[in-house]
């Protein structure tokens, strides 16, 4: 009669156990794939504004509505960039929680440098074939 009560005793410390276990199994990758897309993002970052420099540096030489243009484009990618930076050090201090909506501001933001990039090169070859 009292074997029965030990028993289920030991069965749900092994299954308390076992699911312990496992969701501290799951919290590292977890981690760790957040740790990786968030290296991801700062890789994207970091090569959006290499590039957008590299393109900047190519178009110094226009003139008028070309140069006015890719300025304009070039200042408001480097605001843009602030904002991202700011999303990135969020996105790395979020909490479980607040993982979800730090990674959709983030990649928000790497959308918004991505489509001014896009137009300072299409508009950076407007200048070229212009000439």
């Amino acid at each position: 009669m009292f074997r029965k009560p030990g028993i289920v005793f030991v069965c749900v410390v092994v299954m308390a156990a076992f699911f312990s276990a496992s969701a501290g199994a799951a919290e590292p990758s977890n981690a760790a794939q957040r740790q990786k897309e968030e290296k991801a993002a700062d890789k994207k970052l970091k090569d959006l504004n290499r590039k957008m420099d590299e393109l900047a540096a190519e178009t110094r030489k226009a003139t008028g509505e070309t140069w006015a243009e890719m300025n304009r484009l070039y200042e408001e990618f480097k605001k843009q960039q602030e904002i991202a930076s700011k999303d990135l050090e969020e996105l790395r201090k979020s909490t479980n929680e607040t993982w979800e909506k730090a990674k959709v501001n983030m990649d928000k933001a790497i959308e918004n440098l991505s489509g001014l990039y896009e137009r300072s090169k299409a508009k950076s070859k407007d200048k070229v074939e212009t000439k």
